[in-house]
């Protein structure tokens, strides 16, 4: 659906009939910013994560992926981000003058 109404969106902007704005519903599993989880902070709960988890599109998805392959997958997946972790932690912090550079509003 996301794809049809995308290039449904598309073919208006082409055609000079837009702007086009396309919304999809989607819920934050972990905290707003970082890796853990704020259920504790009082302005959600975890019961609203449970629909959400339930429906999945990648694990659905995944399901439907001989279990080899989706484990290759995923080795691969997890390689990229430890290589894109070390880079990370091995780069020198952007200089202070950088703040601003391809901050888009």
């Amino acid at each position: 659906e996301i794809y049809e109404r995308s290039m449904a969106g598309i073919e208006k902007l082409r055609a000079g009939d837009g702007p086009v704005f396309l919304e999809c519903m989607t819920y934050r599993w972990r905290e707003h910013v970082g890796p853990a989880e704020d259920y504790d902070a009082g302005y959600r709960n975890r019961e609203d994560l449970l629909p959400w988890q339930e429906n999945d599109q990648m694990d659905l998805l995944g399901a439907k992926v001989d279990p080899k392959d989706r484990a290759e997958m995923n080795a691969e997946i997890e390689n990229r981000i430890q290589d894109a972790v070390a880079f990370a932690e091995a780069s020198d912090f952007p200089e202070l003058e950088e703040l601003h550079n391809h901050v888009f509003a």
